[in-house]
């Protein structure tokens, strides 16, 4: 296998995840799943693996909600993409048929219109879409499977563009449906946690909790052995093949944290026509981490804190960095009384509250005994560099 960084891998290349894929589908057959982590961390890798390989009885419909700025635009992507999915079954949808008229409407700037020019109304045609879809996977004996990419960022384009009734009318649709439609579920994910969304949704008055019936799954970096058997095909695939190889895919997956995407990038970046050993992939990765213009997109991390913490993001700085600094876990009083110390912070439960939200976003891990540290070693490392600390 050659590296391939960010790039479309081939279903068989996604490695380490069978496990995961497997209790995942094992998962649907009672409810959906929401999948929540880091970016790079190989979410859409794993809808790729689950859409080509779905087990029998299953039909699995992939899509990517990012660009999605209306309910309406939500409503007829979700619509094609079924009608798409029932072509190849020769099945069709038939109250869609009867709502869109015999003219069957039209579909005009990824909005489905009505024969007589208006917009069709966009819970009527999800309710429709998903109820004929019921049916045809009753009368087939399937069940389906919507795997929906980035659906934080659905709801909040909705939001910025039509307001937070809207959004919040998104969300208790896609609740409804995922208790009246047995033979359907769902797969939403996220880089950005929907707790953000659902802050500011809060705060204009929704009270629902749409993912409280959903299974939630963080699926975190590959296990040790993956991640050094990737390493060591990626090695290969890019040439590297002596003695030292095997001790250079456990240098390689133990700098990065196990994390796919990092190891596709290091390797990637490993020059050519000259020995390789562990402390040279170590030099690219220190080289590579200092460079002021990376494109490891580390300053993600960072730059994201400003859109989703606003005021508190001089306090969330301040804890990230008293975690970052130093080498052990940091036990909670530490972190208070640094920050108290820094900046007269004496809110506990504010501060509380932050720590917890910082969790939820996979920015750190809480211990057993109460302590945090950065959950990746990679990002903690960037993160020193990047503050000075």
């Amino acid at each position: 296998m050659k590296p391939n960084p960010g790039g479309q891998l081939a279903p068989h290349n996604i490695v380490g995840r069978d496990k995961l894929v497997a209790q995942m589908w094992t998962t649907l057959r009672g409810r959906s799943i929401y999948m929540n982590d880091l970016r790079r961390v190989g979410k859409t890798m794993i809808l790729d693996k689950m859409q080509a390989n779905p087990p029998s009885g299953w039909l699995a419909i992939k899509r990517d909600l990012e660009g999605c700025h209306t309910a309406a635009e939500f409503a007829t992507q979700a619509y094609r993409d079924s009608e798409e999915l029932l072509s190849k079954t020769a099945l069709g949808l038939r109250r869609m048929r009867e709502l869109l008229g015999v003219l069957k409407g039209a579909e005009i700037a990824g909005i489905l219109k009505l024969p007589d020019g208006t917009a069709a109304p966009w819970k009527d045609v999800l309710r429709r879409t998903f109820s004929d879809l019921e049916e045809q996977a009753a009368a087939a004996d399937n069940r389906i499977v919507f795997l929906w990419d980035e659906v934080p960022f659905l709801v909040d384009n909705v939001r910025r563009r039509e307001g937070a009734a809207t959004a919040m009318e998104i969300l208790d649709m896609l609740r409804s449906l995922s208790q009246e439609c047995r033979r359907i579920r769902f797969v939403l994910t996220g880089s950005v946690g929907l707790h953000h969304v659902l802050t500011g949704l809060r705060s204009e008055g929704y009270g629902n909790s749409p993912l409280n019936q959903m299974e939630r799954v963080a699926p975190g970096p590959l296990a040790p052995e993956d991640a050094e058997s990737l390493a060591l095909e990626l090695l290969r695939g890019a040439g590297f093949a002596d003695d030292e190889s095997k001790a250079c895919a456990k240098t390689v997956a133990d700098a990065v944290g196990n994390v796919a995407f990092y190891i596709h990038k290091l390797i990637s970046r490993l020059p050519k026509g000259q020995p390789f050993d562990p402390p040279l992939i170590e030099a690219v990765l220190a080289r590579e981490i200092a460079h002021p213009d990376n494109d490891w997109d580390f300053a993600h991390y960072r730059n994201r804190l400003r859109l989703y913490y606003e005021t508190d993001e001089r306090l969330v700085l301040a804890i990230l960095d008293a975690i970052a600094a130093t080498d052990a876990p940091v036990p909670f009083e530490a972190i208070r009384r640094q920050l108290a110390s820094q900046t007269l912070f004496e809110d506990k439960e504010h501060f509380r509250n932050l720590l917890k939200l910082l969790g939820q976003d996979h920015y750190v891990s809480r211990d057993p005994s109460g302590c945090y540290t950065f959950r990746f070693p990679l990002i903690r490392r960037w993160w020193r560099l990047d503050r000075g600390l």
